[in-house]
């Protein structure tokens, strides 16, 4: 009978002093334990007079009472100072450095000045000097054109320059032919065929420019022959048509020249819009990592200032349930970086 009275006193009065210790530091903790020694006959509800209170600490510092040493209750038995004093100071750098990042101020982005656009172009003028020039280049080749008709002396000069020219582009004819027969003749695999198809181009060219150079000998013979007083007359026809075909080929290139100018303004706007559509580019994507940065740093803080403030409610003070005296201080094993320790309590000697 007194062993089940002794059972249902231990149940009560741990309960009474985890209740104690949760009523004071608002959280059940592992830290510490109490029994009642075999042995005892207290009676229920009455104070034992033999307690065995177990405990598991980090350090012998944070023991408080020593043997030998009178408590009363609610005295400390253990308590893990130095790591709440730790602890504490960690919160204040962790708040201090919330409140730094906090202060931070993140730029804004101010909408750039807007581009003027180009002005609208116009090509009247350089396009009206061209109908012009191209109106005197016509009048002067109509008159040379109508010398030439009626002058014999004019009309033979032509002849002889214009096979001349044949003979010139026979001759360029027959050596374009003559380099693609040696290149021919240079390969290998070729069909005989081939060969003797290019050799026969070559002797049919070389045929046409005898032609042309005896062509060309004939009216040279006949221009010999035409005298005329309009030599000069012609050499001044033949200028002004040179004159005018001069300026239509300069109002050509003014044209060409404004037109490759507006290009360039053109090119380099888009340039500019380019750039400057980059650089927004980049200043949005700047802004954007610091913001980031900034909750990152402070998510990071919040996280560690609860694991800080969770380790800080994890520590708690162990206190004596009852009034007495220190009769024995024992030293347990250690396990997971814990010390156990076991007071036994004489309440016999309660103040």
């Amino acid at each position: 009978m007194n062993y089940w009275r002794i059972a249902f006193l231990t149940l009560i009065l741990g309960t009474l002093a985890i209740g104690s210790l949760n009523a004071q530091n608002g959280a059940v903790t592992n830290e510490g334990s109490l029994s009642v020694a075999e042995g005892s006959n207290s009676a229920a509800l009455e104070t034992p007079k033999r307690l065995k209170i177990n405990l598991n600490i980090a350090d012998p510092s944070e023991l408080k009472v020593r043997e030998g040493d009178s408590v009363t209750r609610g005295q400390v038995l253990s308590d893990r100072e130095a790591e709440r004093s730790r602890l504490n100071r960690d919160k204040r750098e962790i708040l201090l450095a919330i409140a730094a990042v906090e202060k931070q101020i993140v730029p804004t982005l101010k909408p750039a000045p807007q581009m003027r656009e180009l002005p609208p172009i116009s090509y009247a003028v350089e396009e009206t000097s061209i109908q012009l020039a191209e109106l005197r280049l016509s009048q002067a080749q109509r008159n040379l054109g109508t010398a030439v008709e009626n002058d014999p002396f004019i009309s033979a000069r032509a002849r002889v320059d214009k096979s001349r020219a044949g003979v010139e582009q026979a001759f360029r004819d027959f050596e374009l032919q003559q380099r693609k027969l040696d290149a021919v003749n240079g390969l290998k695999g070729l069909p005989p065929e081939m060969l003797t198809h290019e050799t026969e181009k070559l002797r049919q060219m070389k045929t046409i420019l005898e032609g042309k150079e005896a062509e060309l000998k004939f009216y040279q013979a006949e221009y010999n022959q035409v005298e005329g007083d309009r030599r000069k007359e012609l050499t001044d026809l033949q200028s002004k048509v040179s004159i005018a075909r001069g300026e239509l080929e300069q109002a050509q290139s003014r044209l060409r020249a404004a037109k490759e100018q507006r290009e360039m303004a053109e090119y380099e706007q888009r340039i500019t819009v380019a750039r400057r559509i980059e650089e927004e580019n980049q200043a949005a994507i700047a802004v954007s990592n610091q913001k980031l940065d900034r909750e990152f740093k402070l998510a990071q803080l919040r996280e560690k200032l609860s694991s800080v403030e969770e380790k800080l409610n994890g520590i708690v003070q162990v206190k004596s349930p009852y009034g007495g005296s220190i009769k024995r201080i024992r030293f347990d094993k250690q396990t997971d970086g814990k010390l156990g320790v076991t007071l036994h309590l004489d309440t016999g000697s309660n103040p």
